[in-house]
């Protein structure tokens, strides 16, 4: 995909949807340095409900390898949908969606994360898609006065 064609909704919907079904394969297969060539060299990934604000491939590396070795012994699924992609750009779209983060435990039992909202800046670089920037916030933290959020 040299460009993204804005008036061709259908095809950049698609290559969108593929993109994040192989993006998110490798993060759910912990190959956090095949996730982190999915982003720009200089790409920038930011946990809001974290304060997480890591740029730079080796600092996506180094972020997913602390936060895979507090979920060690379950089986990581994330499920995105309502993707709202809209042109940016000749070769830059942003992408905002809802997603939804399932462990399964050996036993069978899955436990549910908080929902998101995760907004994507997404740009076409050598024929392929990379992920710019991706901003994540939880939505129970849509509840929180902000005063509280800070402490």
């Amino acid at each position: 995909m040299p460009h993204i064609d804005v008036t061709d909704r259908a095809r950049v919907h698609a290559e969108v949807q593929h993109f994040f079904a192989r993006q998110i394969r490798l993060l759910d297969s912990a190959d956090v340095e095949g996730f982190a060539a999915t982003f720009t060299e200089d790409g920038r990934m930011h946990h809001a409900s974290r304060d997480d604000d890591v740029r730079g491939r080796a600092a996506i590396v180094e972020s997913l390898r602390a936060n895979f070795a507090q979920h060690q012994g379950v089986v990581p699924r994330h499920w995105f949908d309502k993707l709202l992609i809209e042109p940016a750009g000749e070769d830059t779209v942003t992408v905002s969606y809802y997603a939804l983060v399932t462990l399964t435990h050996a036993d069978g039992a899955v436990t549910l994360l908080p929902t998101c909202l995760v907004d994507d800046v997404l740009v076409v670089r050598e024929g392929q898609l990379f992920t710019k920037s991706r901003s994540i916030a939880r939505d129970d933290l849509l509840l929180v006065p902000s005063a509280r959020r800070a402490s």
